[in-house]
């Protein structure tokens, strides 16, 4: 018998052609990805007005003008307003219920703003200043 000779094959693959089909599929998801840009969400808000509840009033006004004290627009003494203070019953109020306006104009005392802050301070409440912007 005669002995064939056995043709070598190579075990190496060829890759030059990988390279091409990289290219081809990365210009293929490229063309055929669609790009969605979300604008907004659209929701319906309910219509509806506020109801004014009968705990939000406007907090108690103190007003000094020169030597005058003004307590909710109405000219009291410091005796006055120190026992309509009282009757407000602020200690035992929490948050916005303890808050007492002060607004200072003219030519105030430093002795007299002091005395109506302590006045607030005495009766359990807190002392919001009022300021006028230029």
């Amino acid at each position: 018998m005669a002995k064939r000779k056995r043709k070598r094959r190579s075990a190496e693959v060829s890759v030059s052609a990988f390279s091409d089909i990289a290219f081809l599929l990365i210009i293929f998801f490229i063309l055929a990805t669609t790009l969605v840009q979300i604008r907004g969400v659209v929701t319906e808000i309910p219509s509806g007005e506020k109801a004014k509840s009968k705990e939000e009033k406007e907090p108690p006004t103190v007003k000094l003008e020169g030597e005058k004290i003004l307590f909710n627009d109405q000219h009291v003494d410091m005796k006055k307003l120190r026992r309509r203070l009282a009757e407000l019953n602020l200690a035992p109020k929490q948050g916005d219920g303890k808050v007492v306006l002060l607004e200072a104009g003219g030519n105030v005392t430093y002795q007299n703003y002091f005395d109506v802050m302590a006045s607030i301070s005495e009766a359990g409440g807190v002392t919001a200043i009022l300021q006028e912007e230029d």
